[in-house]
């Protein structure tokens, strides 16, 4: 009877053990899911977060709210999450791009930008479009690179190690097309002057574009991304004009913070999963000008390994130094 009486307890007080850790993923989530969004309200990624949220949180049956963590090219509000109990209540959006390169812009970055993580999944992927000013004379991709062989273009990109210097870095590198960098301080200004022909072109995200292609004021030559884009389609591809395999695109995902217990991150990644599917949330993505993708937690986090060694390549080899 005493034997029976000390195995009955010992399972009752395993069975409160386990209940108390982050990993007994029974009952989860049981409390409001916050995203981190570590950029201001208003840009792409905010928007993306605050469409994605409603869905996220129906599936799940719990309240999911957005904050906005802005400062240092996304790494104060991505350092926060770092630091975060790894319980699957504070997730981080990112762009796989902006976000890996940083290990090489950032001198003191104070956490790793893949290990520091676990992959929840994949929502989208944005397009890059080879954007030129309407005066510039190449109507294709021919035309385009014969231009760019003469050494006449420029590009305009958002700063110096923004996604868009990257991508036109990356480009040049893979095509050996000669281009003349001219940094600007964010995103609008460059794109105004692109508008108004002080620079050649830029390569852009397809949301920040579109709208100028489609009026005319701005045209595009080739999609970055791997397959055309869904908004733009009789776009070709750079892999389609003679360089295959060339896929640079904004790959946007949830992550946690490294250590989240495995059924917690299979339960958020099942539900974005199914979240992303849903016709009315897939719709939304493509008019901000992604395709909807899914991904399992593993391969996410291959693909940001694979994405971090891809930029710290591209930084190394451009000279870019880390602050």
């Amino acid at each position: 009877m005493k034997t029976t009486t000390r195995i009955l307890q010992g399972l009752v007080a395993a069975f409160a053990f386990c209940a108390a850790l982050p990993g007994f993923a029974q009952g989860f989530p049981s409390k409001t899911i916050r995203i981190v969004v570590p950029y201001p309200p208003g840009g792409g990624t905010d928007v993306l977060a605050r469409i994605v949220a409603p869905k996220l949180a129906e599936v799940l049956g719990q309240s999911v709210i957005i904050e906005n963590k802005p400062g240092a090219g996304g790494t104060i509000g991505s350092a926060q999450v770092a630091k975060m109990p790894p319980d699957g209540y504070t997730l981080l959006i990112l762009n796989t791009l902006p976000h890996t390169s940083s290990a090489g812009l950032y001198a003191k970055l104070p956490y790793d930008p893949v290990k520091d993580f676990a992959g929840i999944g994949a929502i989208a992927t944005v397009p890059y479009v080879i954007t030129l000013n309407p005066n510039v004379p190449a109507k294709n991709w021919t035309e385009f690179a014969a231009l760019a062989k003469q050494g006449k273009l420029n590009y305009a990109s958002a700063g110096t190690g923004s996604a868009t210097h990257l991508a036109a870095e990356f480009l040049k590198a893979q095509t050996k097309l000669p281009m003349t960098h001219v940094p600007y301080k964010g995103g609008g200004p460059a794109i105004a002057d692109l508008l108004g022909g002080q620079v050649d072109l830029t390569i852009e995200n397809i949301a920040s574009v579109i709208g100028h292609i489609k009026a005319g004021k701005l045209r595009g030559i080739a999609v970055t991304t791997a397959s055309r884009s869904s908004i733009l389609p009789d776009l070709p591809t750079v892999a389609e004009s003679g360089y295959p395999g060339f896929d640079v695109g904004g790959q946007f995902g949830l992550v946690v913070p490294a250590g989240t217990p495995p059924d917690i991150v299979a339960a958020l990644g099942a539900a974005l999963a199914k979240a992303v599917k849903s016709g009315d949330l897939a719709a939304k993505i493509r008019e901000q000008g992604g395709d909807p993708r899914t991904m399992a937690p593993a391969e996410w986090d291959a693909l940001m390994r694979a994405e971090s060694a891809k930029w710290l390549g591209v930084i190394a080899a451009s000279g870019l130094k880390p602050e």
